[in-house]
């Protein structure tokens, strides 16, 4: 049977996404340990509705779910068409977030001090413990925040907001770095600031995370909007995803290089608009503000 498709891109519910029983947390905890394995392929993430709506990057990086939020879901879909989600610094008592919060230190802090376990590398090359496994964090400034992994077989994931979860960033390349990825949804959704590399424990004991409320649903709305406005836009230009490394890393300096060009064009036509004088204010303006009459005299 073919799912129905409501605003935003997503399904309306069936009976089977109702139906649906996640088992108790304590009892999925109980079943990792320090070699969990992580799997970029594992759709467990996306294949429930009331699962993938209650869960977000934040989540997905940490490979955790939560019982709770994916059955209050069933009723907070209902009136907001979106769920609430695990947010970083929610379990610490953290106040909701707000627009000045969305900065790297802010995120950062929040995100270890609810997880004290996880710890922060110098660089793409470090190594995490065995027991551990790599992520990312970036920052849209005064916007958003966005979370990534780099699983077991060697990709990286993530997952945007609501959507389903993807090896690709925001111009359809496979990841091959975070910090390399293309992260700019349009708008003031770009991820642009990037934040570092974490190694996050294997162990699903050994973290934890918490939702609260709905209050900051039309920051969320206006995130999700800007996800679908990207989406289209490549559907719109035919932008297929691209697996093959050479091919990815040539796609990312084209657009880097592009953008760069277009910012210094920009530039240049904003200083040449200060520059400019009005016109009439010149000499040819105070000559005709300046002048008289003549008078003809009799001789």
């Amino acid at each position: 049977m073919k799912i129905k498709k409501q605003g935003g891109n997503k399904n309306y519910p069936t009976i089977n996404n109702y139906v649906y029983q996640m088992r108790n947390n304590h009892e999925r905890n109980n079943d990792t340990n320090d070699n969990t394995q992580i799997d970029s392929v594992n759709r467990s993430y996306d294949d429930n509705l009331f699962v993938r709506e209650s869960h977000n990057c934040y989540t997905y990086f940490l490979n955790l779910k939560s019982k709770d939020a994916m059955e209050l879901c069933k009723n907070d879909f209902k009136r907001h068409n979106m769920c609430r989600r695990a947010q970083p610094g929610y379990l610490s008592g953290f106040p909701t977030l707000k627009k000045k919060d969305y900065a790297c230190p802010i995120i950062e802090k929040r995100t270890l001090t609810d997880n004290p376990n996880i710890y922060k590398l110098n660089k793409m090359k470090d190594k995490c413990d065995p027991r551990f496994y790599k992520g990312a964090m970036v920052v849209a400034p005064g916007r958003d925040y966005h979370y990534y992994r780099l699983n077991d077989d060697g990709f990286w994931t993530h997952k945007p907001g609501y959507k389903p979860t993807t090896h690709y960033d925001s111009e359809h390349n496979l990841i091959l770095d975070p910090k390399l990825a293309a992260r700019d949804y349009g708008g003031t959704l770009n991820y642009k600031n990037f934040c570092g590399y974490y190694c996050i424990p294997r162990d699903n004991n050994a973290k934890n995370m918490a939702h609260r409320d709905n209050k900051h649903v039309e920051n969320r709305k206006l995130v999700e909007k800007a996800y679908e406005t990207q989406h289209k836009t490549l559907k719109k230009y035919g932008i297929q995803k691209e697996n093959n490394t050479n091919k990815v890393l040539k796609r990312r300096v084209t657009s880097v290089l592009l953008k760069k060009r277009k910012k210094k064009e920009a530039t240049k036509k904003g200083m040449g608009k200060k520059g400019t004088t009005k016109k009439g204010m010149g000499k040819k303006g105070m000559g005709k503000k300046g002048t008289t009459k003549k008078v003809k005299t009799s001789s």
